[in-house]
């Protein structure tokens, strides 16, 4: 089964509550939930004002950090009701990237990484096999509504070789210009799509999640 994540930044700010209500009923389950600090990307997003909201609506949360510093971010996420968090790679060393994975596991939350469309994922193989969740980009992360870049299609092959030969429970996410095309090219590697712009473009929005569900 495919799972959608709804993208947060893609929502009206003012009707965040009354769609997440909309997405629950249309059988969502999961809300992508993008943090950006102005930094490591050039825009700001969400802290951790809309958790709560979220968890009220009995939805699970997936926090994708876009940020310079994942250490001290997740400190700041601790205490909320989320179920994983994802930072990039491309943000810390390796040292620091395994610092993060076992304070995540210590406290119980599902950890990972996020991987840019020109980064190698071969490069971080030891850290992908150790990961519960791998966000592959499909566009370059801090702005909504680009179009998927197809050589991302190589690091979703590799995610899915590592998790093929070495961790089989991996989840693995595509996050950027998710539309029904690109589903369709890549749904044999790919558990979880995050979908923004075109999900909140459609007026039938559960035929999105029935058409990921063929695959």
């Amino acid at each position: 089964m495919k799972i959608i994540e709804p993208s947060l930044l893609a929502f009206e700010h003012n009707k965040i509550p009354e769609q997440l209500t909309e997405m629950k009923k249309c059988g969502f389950s999961f809300i992508h939930y993008d943090v950006m600090d102005g930094h490591f990307v050039a825009n700001t997003a969400y802290r951790t004002e809309w958790l709560d909201t979220i968890h009220q609506k009995d939805l699970k949360t997936n926090v994708h950090l876009m940020v310079q510093d994942p250490d001290e971010w997740i400190d700041m996420f601790k205490p909320f009701p989320i179920n994983s968090l994802i930072f990039h790679c491309e943000a810390v060393n390796t040292t620091k990237i395994n610092e993060c994975l076992d304070k995540l596991h210590s406290i119980g939350i599902a950890g990972g990484i996020a991987i840019k469309p020109h980064t190698d994922a071969n490069t971080y193989k030891s850290i992908i096999e150790r990961c519960q969740y791998v966000c592959v980009m499909g566009v370059e992360p801090g702005m909504g509504g680009q179009s998927f870049m197809p050589e991302a299609i190589n690091n979703l092959i590799k995610v899915y070789n590592i998790k093929q030969k070495s961790n089989p429970k991996l989840i693995i996410q595509l996050d950027g210009g998710v539309d029904p095309k690109v589903i369709s090219k890549t749904a044999q590697y790919v558990d979880h799509f995050v979908v923004g712009s075109y999900l909140m473009k459609q007026t039938d929005k559960k035929a999105l999640l029935d058409f990921a569900n063929k695959y």
